[in-house]
């Protein structure tokens, strides 16, 4: 199947367009913005439909439309596929030869490629990539490994999913999920419970202990409720033995009563019953019979008076003729008064036309249609072109006031020269700050170490102060006044004057710092100044080139506009040259204006109906008159049985006569007809009675047969016998009540065994006294149950195992409920990895294979070999034998390996499914020599499958390319 045409009405840009394809590389380019996405979106909309807000997108501006046609071929018939949004619900409908055909038909021709398959196989874009290359790395190995398995990276998030899900229940080495927690309980308190159980090992022998106790204190009731019940049995008995024996005895005399014959008080009855009906049955019957003669006599006598045997018709057909010939007869003059009055409304017509010319016109409403749409279209055209315009003229001004704005801020952007210097200035200034900051670094340092100098001067000379001060004090009370003293007072005033000099120096520093600040501020305003001026000028910058962008876009809307306003100045250029067209084919529509085209079509509509009315009537009033001569002639066939020599000169003086002897004799009939419904009702009621006494016939030889008698004397015999039998069953019946008071359902069982009264007697003696010794044990045996129990009750208090136990089973059962959960999730990966499992070594090496060759060749046989490994994910092999994970791979041999794998998933299903292979750009990234080898393949599978592809770039000129420019 390829695409032969593409018929865009309305998508988007696209308006009225149509493309001619053909069945092998069909390269379609144009610019940015040109349509080309557009193109491959109409296409997936005709055949699969779009999402609400992608048909939203795609609505046409112009006429608020969207869909458009394709045509499709399977190398025999040539089918069409149209799909409009206010057509049919959306729905796509498929045509051949101009007949819709079912859209399983359509499944067949698109060889049930789906939406999925398409956009997973057969569709390819640059998109595909950079959604690759926002995986995280450890995923891209995954994704490819599910794109080469389903076609689709989906897999991996449901993987991922049933993994998270399944973890947050149970992890091998993990604390906090539910499972994990709950095993950690159930393992504590199991360490409780074993604790608890040895110190109820005591409880446990005396619950066995009670246990046993139960049970014989069980059999003891059993043993006693066993005795009661004989005791109260033989009590019974010995109660009713008379009856019992009286029962019996009557039993063997009623036996030998009916030693030959099986009667009952039934059968003598049925016997009575019969005879009684026997009587009944021949009164009836003798009545019945006289009435069925009578009948008999008086219905020959009228079929001997009618004459219905003798037609050749039947009376309802002659009631038919009279009814028919009124209704006929009215029926005519009503055509004609009908064929008068539509000529009285075609006069009143004022026709452009005689009645010859309206017959031969061809109008209709669909005339009626197009001369209506013709001025419709062009007035509404006419409207569109002057909102068109006055959207130039906005566009227009909009157009000038943002270039102004763009020429004013041009003016104000500084040259290259004056930002080159304020860079410099800049650059300059940074240098003199940092080159301060050191400076400022090491004067803090130096004025640290002035300080502790200044502080140790400062404690030297006041020592040293005093020490002079000490020694001339003491060389004047002692009169040590000599050449030592002297060198002592010398000594000190030096340390006084050297140390009044650094002090000096340290001060000086300190002034020199201060200066070093003031210079620091200037030159921060002065960068400040410069990064404000640069930074004005790039905002400058950023402006212009955001008008330029509003720019670009007005002008694209002033493009759209034009094109629009061409395409409708095109479309009334169309509506005139139709309009033309009518009036040289209907001269005389040039009398008219446009706007009253529609009313002088639908005058001529009228006219011809009325014409063709006429035309109907008038054949209708000569098939009326031909039904006419036919009833009268029949009519008069009818009375010539009744009436010799008939001269029919009125017609309701004739009409009369056939309906006073259709009368007559339809009398007879009814009264032939009574006569013979009465004799089968007769003969059905002597039937009837037959059938009602053949049973009590039959029950007379069921009843000799049963009694085994050879006729009814002998039954009497037996009957006379039977009143005995009966007189004895009423004795043995009041004897048998005696015994059913006391046993009820069980009398029949008790009666049929035989009894020795004395030894019954004896072991009712001996039950009640084995009764009694039961009695004293049982007690004995309660008493101690009651002591073992009040122990174990004791030790229970003491414990907690029971609350234990109790703990352990719910936590048992939250344990099942989410490992229940937790397998399921683990069988849900399971199977999709089984399935997985599967494809990879059915459906994978294949492949594997042709990605391998194509990987080849894209990387010019730098990698050989393309394999899945163990983890699901890509390994590749290099030229020299190394394999490498995916996630070692470049991003561009990343893209080159996803290409060739979706390559390899088109081919692999292209034999199968002859479907086109449908590309968008979807080499933009690759360098020049690795895209020709791309086109290079596509030629080659051109020849087997229909290619599409788009691209912003100019297409080449040499075969086998189908070049299409996008204007």
């Amino acid at each position: 199947m390829w695409i032969k045409q593409l018929e865009v009405v309305s998508f988007g840009k696209w308006h009225q367009k149509t493309i001619d394809l053909t069945s092998g590389f069909n390269y379609l380019y144009g610019n940015n913005e040109s349509g080309k996405s557009s193109l491959r979106s109409f296409i997936t909309y005709i055949l699969f439909g779009l999402s609400a807000s992608e048909r939203e997108q795609y609505t046409s501006l112009l006429d608020g439309q969207l869909g458009g046609r394709l045509i499709l071929t399977d190398g025999v018939d040539e089918y069409t596929i149209e799909r409009f949004s206010h057509r049919n619900r959306g729905k796509r409908v498929g045509y051949l030869a101009g007949e819709v055909v079912q859209d399983k038909e359509v499944e067949r021709l698109l060889d049930h490629v789906d939406h999925y398959i398409y956009q997973a196989i057969f569709s390819f874009q640059d998109r595909d990539l950079e959604a690759i290359r926002h995986q995280q790395s450890d995923d891209i190995g995954k994704v490819l490994f599910n794109l080469g398995l389903t076609g689709s990276e989906d897999i991996v998030e449901i993987e991922q999913g049933l993994t998270k899900e399944s973890d947050k229940l149970f992890k091998k080495q993990g604390r906090k999920p539910p499972i994990n927690q709950a095993l950690q309980q159930l393992k504590a308190i199991n360490e409780e419970i074993e604790k608890a159980q040895i110190k109820e090992q005591e409880h446990a022998t005396l619950y066995q202990e009670a246990k046993q106790l139960e049970l014989d204190i069980q059999a003891l009731k059993d043993e006693d409720e066993q005795l009661n019940q004989q005791i109260k049995d033989n009590q019974q008995l010995l109660q009713v033995s008379s009856s019992i024996d009286r029962v019996q005895l009557l039993d063997q005399e009623m036996a030998s009563l009916l030693n030959h014959s099986h009667l009952s008080q039934d059968v003598i009855d049925r016997y009575e019953d019969v005879k009684a009906k026997r009587q009944t049955y021949d009164d009836r019957a003798r009545a019945i019979m006289a009435k069925m003669s009578e009948a008999k006599e008086e219905r020959n006598r009228l079929m001997a008076q009618s004459k219905k045997a003798h037609f050749p018709f039947t009376l309802d057909e002659i009631q038919a003729w009279t009814v028919e010939w009124e209704y006929k007869k009215q029926q005519y003059d009503d055509l004609s008064s009908q064929i008068q009055s539509k000529r009285a409304q075609l006069q009143k017509l004022n026709l452009p036309v005689d009645e010859s010319e309206l017959r031969s016109l061809s109008v209709s409403d669909y005339t009626k249609q197009t001369w209506s749409r013709i001025a419709y279209d062009l007035h509404a055209n006419a409207e569109k072109l002057s909102d068109l315009e006055r959207r130039k003229r906005i566009k227009l001004d909009e157009l000038r006031s943002l270039e102004s704005k763009q020429q004013d801020n041009q003016k104000r952007l500084l040259t290259e020269e004056e930002r080159a210097t304020n860079s410099r200035k800049l650059e300059h200034v940074n240098q003199q700050i940092f080159i301060g900051q050191t400076g400022a670094s090491r004067g803090s340092s130096s004025r640290n170490r002035q300080t502790s100098l200044k502080q140790t001067s400062f404690m030297v000379g006041k020592w040293l102060a005093l020490a002079l001060a000490i020694g001339f004090v003491l060389t004047g009370v002692m009169g040590w006044m000599n050449v030592f003293s002297y060198m002592y007072a010398g000594i000190s005033g030096v340390a006084v004057y050297v140390l009044h000099i650094r002090l000096q120096r340290s001060n000086d520093q300190q002034v020199s710092h201060s200066g070093n600040s003031e210079e620091e501020v200037y030159l921060e305003q002065e960068k400040s100044e410069i990064e404000r001026i640069i930074a004005n000028d790039d905002q400058l910058i950023n402006d212009n080139r955001d008008l330029q962008t509003k720019i670009d876009y007005v002008n694209s809307e002033l493009r759209e506009v034009e094109s629009g306003r061409l395409s409708i100045e095109e479309i009334i250029d169309d509506l005139e040259f139709k309009q033309n067209q009518e009036i040289n084919q209907h001269p005389w529509l040039e009398r008219y204006e446009l706007e009253q085209w529609e009313d002088i079509a639908q005058q001529l509509i009228n006219a011809k109906h009325i014409l063709s009315d006429i035309d109907q009537l008038v054949e209708s009033q000569r098939t009326t008159e031909s039904s006419l001569d036919y009833i009268k002639e029949q009519m008069q066939r009818f009375l010539s049985y009744y009436v010799n020599d008939l001269n029919w000169r009125d017609d309701q003086a004739g009409l009369s006569l056939v309906r006073e002897y259709l009368n007559q004799e339809r009398d007879i009939t009814n009264q032939i007809d009574q006569h013979h419904h009465w004799l089968e009702e007769l003969e059905k009621q002597l039937q009837e009675l037959k059938d009602e006494y053949a049973p009590y016939e039959q029950a007379m030889e069921d009843m000799l047969s049963e009694i085994d008698v050879e006729n009814e004397s002998e039954l009497e015999d037996v009957i006379q016998a039977f009143a005995t039998y009966q007189e004895k069953d009423q004795k043995r019946t009041e004897a048998y009540k005696a015994v059913k008071q006391l046993f009820g359902d069980s009398t029949e069982e008790v009666i049929a065994q035989s009894y020795n009264w004395d030894h019954l007697q004896e072991v009712l003696q001996n039950n009640r006294h084995r009764k009694e010794t039961g009695e004293a044990q049982l007690e004995e045996k309660r008493q101690r149950l009651a002591d073992c129990t009040a122990h174990i009750r004791q030790i229970e208090e003491d414990g907690r195992l029971s609350d234990l136990i109790h703990e352990r089973s719910k936590i048992e059962d939250e344990i099942k409920t989410l490992s229940k959960q937790w397998a399921a999730l683990k069988v849900a990966k399971g199977l999709i990895q089984d399935t997985k499992s599967k494809y990879q070594y059915d459906y994978l090496p294949h492949v594997l294979t042709q990605t391998s060759q194509l990987f080849n060749k894209l990387t010019q046989g730098i990698y050989q070999t393309v394999r899945f490994s163990q983890e699901e994910s890509l390994m590749v092999q290099r030229y020299d034998d190394v394999w490498f994970d995916v996630r070692q791979l470049s991003d561009g041999t990343a893209d080159q390996l996803y290409v060739a794998l979706r390559f390899a998933l088109n081919e692999s299903l292209r034999d199968t499914k002859a479907f086109p292979f449908i590309l968008d750009d979807a080499f933009v990234h690759f360098d020049h020599e690795r895209k020709q080898e791309m086109m290079r393949i596509l030629s080659q599978q051109a020849k087997k499958q229909q290619i599409i592809y788009f691209s912003f770039e100019e297409g080449p000129s040499s075969t086998p390319y189908h070049v299409i420019h996008l204007n």
